[in-house]
């Protein structure tokens, strides 16, 4: 439990600054459209995803606490009523996995997305020598690998319901939150083994640098299964639950 805390706290930090990186870059190229473009694609991330792991993680953390954790003794009861508007304001979780699938990746042809797979594919390339980090990079390539292919599902699924078969389109809407965070996490995971890669040289300095190479390589195992999981059922879906009358629930 612990260090779900850790790994996510830290993941989720790497995202944030990673789209402060983007943003800034903007800043500095202000005509470079791909760079608006990257920052629209996260900022979905962001919102969404972050604010959705955080209230979970908080829960976790009271959890830890115990019954101290349910009262005023602590801060965390606090925390997690006021982390949960982050879910829902500005557009809730469902609203930003629209955006996320139509207006950012269905609209631009998934143009800026294959850019951040491509850079994603370098890095797992780039390990050279005797790489501590070779079995993460091969993981981080799966998780690639199979959050595109839980997005070709929703691709196909949107492009028939285009060419007529209009109940298609519900299949789509059935796993957008699932793609926002499979896509997240990928981006998570990329940005955390960047990271442990300048730290795993000074793990005998201090605990801190064990620490970052240590949740990254847990982050990637603790992710796997679900973005595997999110990628078998956006491939079997088969719209049934639409069919379910309004009654019967």
């Amino acid at each position: 439990m612990l260090m779900q805390q850790k790994a996510y706290a830290e993941g989720l930090r790497a995202l944030v600054l990673y789209t402060a990186w983007v943003q800034d870059q903007i800043r500095l190229h202000p005509d470079d459209d791909r760079l608006e473009r990257r920052n629209g694609l996260l900022l979905p991330l962001v919102k969404g995803y972050a604010s959705e792991r955080a209230y979970e993680y908080l829960a976790t953390s009271l959890q830890v606490f115990g019954g101290s954790g349910y009262t005023q003794d602590y801060p965390i009861e606090q925390y997690i009523r006021d982390a949960k508007i982050d879910t829902i304001y500005e557009g809730t979780t469902g609203i930003q996995a629209l955006d996320l699938f139509f207006r950012k990746i269905a609209r631009d042809q998934g143009e800026t997305l294959a850019a951040l797979a491509a850079e994603i594919v370098e890095f797992v390339k780039g390990g050279i020598g005797d790489d501590l980090l070779a079995v993460e990079r091969e993981q981080l390539a799966v998780l690639l690998d199979d959050t595109q292919t839980q997005l070709g599902s929703l691709v196909e699924d949107l492009m028939a319901s285009l060419a007529g078969e209009k109940e298609r389109l519900y299949e789509v809407g059935l796993h957008t939150n699932a793609i926002l965070e499979s896509v997240a996490e990928v981006v998570i995971a990329w940005q955390m083994l960047r990271q442990a890669e300048v730290a795993i040289g000074k793990v005998d300095e201090h605990p801190f640098y064990r620490g970052k190479v240590e949740s990254a390589r847990w982050f990637i195992k603790d992710v796997g299964p679900k973005i595997a999981a999110r990628r078998d059922a956006a491939t079997a879906e088969d719209g049934a639950l639409m069919e379910v009358p309004i009654e019967a629930f």
